[in-house]
């Protein structure tokens, strides 16, 4: 047989379809019925934003802070710890101020960081460490809970918080746009151990609670020159 070059027309339909073949194809965006997953697992904006807000309102002042501690205060609160069933008139009561401001540390959820004194405290340590507690169905924080080691706090002869940590909880309410943020319901705990028998064994500093000693109350402090803490 005899070859046959192809006609111009013939060459030129071969060389549209071989270039057509080579394009690559333009990206697609997913089936519209497959956006709600995309949505269902990504953060709101705007609840990524409250939250921030709550954060930056709780790191940004310095908090002032009026403690009350006692057998009497923390009978009231519903205590159950020794200190509430010990005596319950509130002459051995005692307050304790001080002045605390809280600094973030990036990426961690829940959100953390360090609480830090803004003055010198005979009874309370310069720095402890801080969270969010509790946040709601946005993941907007509601509540805060830190620690600053004791050196132990005592009225007369009766020991109220004994040496170690004590912890501040509190929860937040106000949006810091509208309302401002505020710190309520505060209350003051330490653990205490349940001394359990486990067998021939002691489960005591295994076995512990948090037990209610106290309660305070947070604001924000206006004039940062104030007398230094208790």
């Amino acid at each position: 047989f005899t070859f046959q070059p192809a006609s111009g027309g013939a060459m030129l339909a071969a060389a549209l379809v071989s270039q057509h073949r080579l394009r690559p194809s333009p990206p697609r965006a997913p089936p519209a019925r497959l956006n709600w997953l995309a949505d269902l697992f990504s953060p709101d904006a705007a609840d990524s934003a409250a939250a921030e807000l709550v954060l930056s309102e709780l790191c940004e002042p310095e908090w002032a802070i009026r403690c009350e501690l006692g057998a009497a205060v923390a009978s009231s609160l519903g205590g159950s710890g020794s200190l509430a069933r010990g005596r319950t008139d509130a002459s051995t009561d005692v307050r304790l101020d001080c002045g605390v401001r809280f600094e973030i540390d990036a990426g961690f959820d829940p959100p953390q960081g360090t609480v830090r004194l803004a003055r010198p405290s005979r009874l309370l340590a310069a720095e402890g460490f801080w969270k969010v507690s509790e946040t709601d169905d946005r993941d907007v924080p509601r509540a805060i809970s830190w620690r600053l080691q004791s050196t132990g706090i005592r009225a007369g002869e009766e020991e109220l918080v004994p040496r170690g940590p004590l912890y501040f909880n509190a929860l937040l309410e106000g949006d810091g746009s509208t309302l401002p943020l505020q710190l309520t319901a505060g209350r003051l705990t330490v653990k205490e151990d349940l001394g359990a028998d486990v067998g021939i064994f002691r489960a005591r500093g295994i076995l512990a609670e948090f037990k209610i000693v106290g309660a305070f109350e947070a604001q924000r402090a206006i004039d940062p020159a104030q007398p230094p803490a208790s």
